[in-house]
């Protein structure tokens, strides 16, 4: 039931997004495809039980029971005791109110990953994007083999990609629609700073990658149109990021798991014992290999170590074959963000930003260690997609040089 359910559900949707271009039921035949292989391998991780195999996806699984227990027993769900992120809540109300069902919880993941690439076509669209690259750049983002095992387990992934492109789906929305009236802007820029607030409980630091991407898509934004609504946007944008960082990033930093060092676990609990812990991180890191091992782990060399596929060589090859078409997609991307900067772009510099700023910060601070770079990673896959593509750049110097010809 629950996957006829999410079936019907993915066809309705994604024909709501296809209802303007003529014959292309293909794309939704396609998302459906890319759904259907998610459930398989959902049956494929739990061959042997639900309560056995996963690693963060089956803590989280756990923890949600634990939750669902608590809201079964009256506790309201704003003062249940929970552990490592928000999203075990999350899951833990879909238990309360469903029953416990790691297979359910992990449909859902699975629906919330397609959405995401119908919304990322959509930006793609509205970027005056091809309906044929658009639709490419949402097929590749749901039919990429490491997404779908990211947003296929019962992990905070796919809930955290979703938030971040509906994020900037919206923000796209009110940089071109001046038509809308105020309380429908208000609507939307209220929209955006919840989303905000989530995936800062999901990953604490996505308040300054996402938030800093969005101040400055709207400050060149704002420079280019003087327009007073995109000003009113920004500060709106800074004061509630402010009101985060301290009553959510401030309250949950010193006990942030995903640090490799923790010196809460000591007792410092201390603003400035935690910001000494990162700092200490950071140098202890060779920076520019960090850098490098995010953006380029697994190396081919070196994918069978993974310890989830070690053995498996028809995985240890689909994995190399999608890290070699990452790193020519890395190359395309060069292309698209030198023309993002030659057009002055600032959405696409407001997405540039969150890239670099994701990037760094993960590079930084999270674990050298191989699987923590790939699967962090796939967070800038979506916006790393929209770049991808040298035609303009070259279709831009082409013209400029035409120019110069006849003058």
């Amino acid at each position: 039931m629950w996957m006829l359910f999410f079936i019907v559900l993915t066809a309705v949707v994604g024909i709501n997004f296809t209802r303007r271009q003529r014959g292309k039921l293909w794309y939704v035949i396609l998302a459906e495809v890319a759904l259907l292989i998610r459930f398989a391998l959902v049956f494929a991780i739990y061959y042997n039980g639900t309560e056995t195999l996963g690693t963060d996806g089956l803590i989280y699984h756990l923890v949600a029971k634990n939750v669902a227990n608590q809201l079964w027993d009256g506790v309201p769900i704003f003062n249940v005791e929970y552990k490592f992120t928000w999203y075990t809540v999350l899951v833990g109300l879909q238990y309360a109110i469903f029953g416990v069902n790691r297979y359910a919880a992990s449909f859902t993941n699975a629906f919330l990953a397609i959405l995401s690439g119908f919304y990322l076509t959509d930006i793609a669209v509205n970027l005056k994007f091809t309906y044929k690259k658009s639709a490419f750049i949402g097929l590749a983002y749901i039919f990429m083999p490491s997404m779908m095992v990211w947003t296929t387990d019962t992990r905070k992934e796919s809930l955290t990609f979703f938030a971040a492109i509906l994020i900037w789906h919206i923000n796209l929305l009110l940089l071109k629609e001046r038509e809308w009236p105020t309380s429908r802007r208000i609507a939307y820029v209220a929209a955006i700073c919840l989303l905000l607030w989530l995936s800062t409980l999901l990953r604490i630091y996505m308040l300054f990658t996402l938030g800093g991407g969005l101040l400055v898509c709207l400050f060149f934004h704002y420079l280019k149109t003087r327009r007073r609504f995109i000003l009113y946007f920004g500060v709106t944008i800074l004061i509630f990021s402010c009101v985060i960082a301290y009553t959510t990033v401030y309250a949950n930093l010193h006990d942030y798991h995903a640090l490799p060092m923790d010196s809460s676990q000591q007792g410092d609990d201390t603003l400035d014992n935690e910001v000494n812990t990162i700092l200490d991180i950071i140098l202890s890191k060779d920076i520019p290999q960090s850098i490098n091992g995010f953006f380029t782990e697994p190396h081919l060399d070196k994918v069978q170590n993974i310890s989830d596929i070690a053995g498996y060589y028809s995985l240890i090859t689909l994995v190399r074959i999608e890290m070699l078409l990452w790193y020519a997609c890395m190359i395309m991307a060069l292309f698209g963000i030198l023309e993002c900067l030659l057009k002055f772009d600032s959405y696409l510099l407001g997405l540039l930003a969150f890239i670099v700023s994701y990037s760094l910060i993960n590079a930084l601070v999270s674990e050298n260690v191989a699987d923590t770079y790939y699967r962090y990673r796939a967070a800038i896959v979506a916006p790393v997609l929209l770049f991808a593509d040298y035609r303009p750049l070259f279709n831009h110097m082409k013209s400029i040089i035409m120019r110069k010809s006849i003058v």
